[in-house]
């Protein structure tokens, strides 16, 4: 994961994001929400993303690509999305992703 998390940067840097403000507007922000069932405290990257459980417009389209997921450590993400509101979050119906078998 972690160097997955230097591309995330990359990325971000290669579209001028800066990174002044913690918590503060950004123009992009790639954030790395799950990777496998890794659990970590990592102060450089924690996984599952800490607020992930609590967010629908991130577990309203992980749900649209893969209905079966699971946040490590929090439980299924169509569990998740049926405890919080999805206020603002429109479900995508056009979608044709296919994860790979």
């Amino acid at each position: 994961p972690s160097s997955l998390l230097e591309r995330a940067h990359a990325i971000e840097e290669a579209f001028n994001r800066v990174r002044d403000e913690r918590w503060g507007p950004r123009t992009l922000d790639v954030d790395i929400v799950a990777y496998a069932d890794l659990v970590s405290d990592d102060p450089k990257l924690t996984l599952p993303h800490p607020r992930a459980h609590e967010r629908a417009f991130v577990l309203a389209p992980w749900h649209d690509v893969d209905p079966d997921a699971q946040v490590p450590g929090r439980g299924p993400v169509a569990g998740l999305l049926g405890t919080i509101t999805r206020e603002g979050v429109a479900p995508r119906a056009d979608l044709e992703l296919r994860l790979p078998e």
